[in-house]
């Protein structure tokens, strides 16, 4: 399960930078500006594109229109051939003619359609061949035609496709029509039924057309349509047999014919490359394969929609990189100038100028002038702000400076009345009031002389203070006594400085006078750090007699001042002071620091 959320996670985090990516991408002018120009041309783009795309694939079909409409017109032609046959036929069984006249009748129409027909036959009822012309030759010889394949009854016509196969076979497909017939004698009397057949082919000669058959329009030398006929074996056979050089099917089409369904009376078309196939069956139980190809105009057509395409998605693109490079003119680069004008004036200070010019739209021009407007005047401030800064800065020092010798003075008259005074405890109290004067004039002294009147390096200053009190008390540090002291760099706010000198001056202080009688030697260690986050820590630890002792021995003598002063410092700092006894005496203060930004923050005043 966690690994199943974390790797959700990941993802959701992939997400999350793949969508900040992409929204950095429509962050800029130039951007968005595109984005606005596809939106607003994108549709009558798109429309001109769809037109073009529905001229392009309309005249790609055309070839295959065209052939699938030949085949049409190929069966509707052969349909009309077994029509006028069968009619033929039919005119010849209204006749009542004898065995001979029939004979003669047919040959007559051999001759006149210039022995088109492969066969013309009278056959008996039993479907022997009583008399047949073939290419104009009467023939008598045998043969027959299957019961089953003869008309059932008087005005039936019967087409069906004939095969030659076993016989001189040319290639050609064929087709036989019936008719039953009724045979006379020479007087006119009906003798016997029989059948009237006619074989003919399926192809076409040109020397059999007349003039204006449309029928030409498949014969023309490099036609723009091509036809051939394809038997029930797939044999395959020219529409036309005397036209000039008709091509052959490649054996691609020939193996797309095979894989159509035999019974399906659809059409069919294939394009490959500029030519169209169409297959389809026509009358007489054959099929008909057309081929067509583009012609100029339509090809023309294929190169307009070419150039048209390519013109389009130029005019396109150059607009794109028109409006790129004009709002880069117009806009991007005299916002880029004003950024920069405005960065050189935030770094330099002074006047801003962004140099405009005409070629800056009015509104930016607008925009320029205000800002250059109000940072004059800013600037105005500023200086005025940065003469006042310095003045102040110099009252602060001149203020500091002179509290510095006002609480000297001080120090000096509570010294001179101190030593004035016969009673050890009013000098003693006059001493220590001097000892913290001169702490605050020490801390004044810092203040003014180091230039930060905001805020004071404890390192120097907590030493200083520590060597002052002792000469106060009239001790040398490392003679009986010993100081040591670990004070990190440290800022503090004069806020916090004060009480913090005020507790370090007590403290050592007392730990001088009281935790060392008798002549004893110790040490005193003085230590301040930073803790963790915004807090310090403040230690005071000697190794002398313990708090308790030293209050006993002087329980008569003092009023416990001191302690008070400790813990309201303490509080003032708003931290926490722990005294711990064990082989002396030990003052911890924790409490958090303050920078010159922050509120007011420290507990009571003392």
């Amino acid at each position: 399960m966690d690994r199943q959320t974390g790797h959700e996670r990941r993802r959701a985090l992939r997400a999350a930078f793949y969508a900040m990516r992409i929204w950095r991408m429509f962050d800029t002018v130039s951007t968005r500006m595109i984005v606005i120009i596809l939106l607003s041309a994108g549709p009558m783009a798109m429309i001109g594109g769809l037109q073009a795309w529905y001229s392009y694939r309309h005249t790609l079909a055309a070839p295959a229109f065209r052939a699938d409409m030949a085949v049409g017109r190929i069966d509707l032609e052969i349909r009309h051939d077994v029509e006028h046959l069968s009619a033929l036929l039919n005119a010849i069984n209204l006749m009542s003619l004898d065995e001979e006249a029939i004979g003669r009748t047919l040959q007559l129409a051999q001759s006149l359609t210039g022995h088109f027909y492969r066969q013309l036959a009278l056959l008996d009822d039993r479907g022997n061949v009583v008399i047949a012309v073939d290419n104009g030759r009467p023939l008598s010889s045998g043969g027959n035609v299957p019961a089953e394949g003869l008309p059932r009854f008087s005005g039936d016509v019967r087409v069906e496709p004939f095969d030659l196969s076993g016989q001189d076979q040319d290639g050609r497909s064929y087709v036989r029509i019936s008719i039953q017939t009724t045979i006379a004698d020479t007087g006119g009397n009906a003798v016997r039924q029989g059948v009237l057949t006619a074989i003919m082919p399926l192809v076409w000669s040109r020397h059999h057309l007349q003039i204006g058959d449309p029928r030409l329009d498949f014969m023309q030398k490099d036609g723009a349509i091509d036809a051939w006929i394809v038997g029930h074996n797939h044999n395959v056979a020219p529409l036309c047999e005397d036209c000039w050089g008709m091509r052959v099917p490649p054996p691609r089409i020939l193996q797309w014919i095979r894989t159509l369904p035999p019974d399906s009376t659809a059409h069919a078309t294939l394009t490959v490359g500029d030519a169209s196939f169409a297959y389809g069956p026509v009358e007489g139980g054959v099929g008909a394969l057309t081929m067509t190809r583009r012609n100029v105009a339509e090809t023309h057509a294929l190169v307009m929609f070419i150039i048209w395409l390519f013109v389009i998605v130029s005019l396109l693109g150059c607009g794109l990189i028109g409006v790129v490079k004009s709002a880069n003119i117009l806009l991007i680069a005299p916002l880029r100038r004003l950024t920069t004008s405005v960065a050189l004036w935030q770094t330099g200070g002074g006047g801003f100028d962004a140099h405009s010019n005409w070629a800056m739209p009015a509104e930016i021009r607008r925009l320029a002038n205000a800002f250059t407007t109000a940072t004059r005047t800013l600037a105005r401030h500023e200086q005025r702000l940065a003469r006042a800064s310095v003045r102040q800065e110099l009252l602060m020092k001149e203020m500091h400076h002179r509290v510095k010798n006002n609480l000297q003075i001080v120090a000096s008259l509570l010294n001179l009345q101190a030593n004035r005074i016969r009673q050890p405890e009013a000098r003693e109290e006059f001493t220590q009031a001097r000892d913290r004067v001169r702490a605050l004039a020490t801390l004044h002294r810092y203040l003014y002389a180091d230039g930060e009147l905001f805020s004071l390096n404890m390192e120097p200053f907590v030493g200083e203070l520590c060597g002052q009190i002792f000469q106060a008390v009239g001790e040398g540090p490392g003679a009986r006594i010993a100081l040591a002291i670990n004070v990190e760099r440290l800022e503090m706010v004069p806020d916090q400085a004060v009480p913090l000198a005020l507790i370090l001056t007590e403290v050592v202080s007392n730990a001088i006078k009281y935790a060392f009688p008798d002549g004893r030697h110790g040490t005193i260690s003085v230590g301040l750090v930073h803790e963790d986050g915004r807090m310090a820590r403040l230690w005071i630890a000697d190794d002398g007699i313990g708090l308790a002792a030293g209050r006993r021995r002087d329980a008569e003598d003092r009023t416990g001042i001191g302690l008070q002063l400790i813990r309201g410092f303490a509080r003032q700092l708003g931290g926490t002071l722990e005294i711990v006894e064990d082989g002396g005496t030990r003052f911890e203060l924790v409490f958090p620091l303050q920078t010159r930004d922050d509120p007011h923050e420290g507990g009571e005043t003392a």
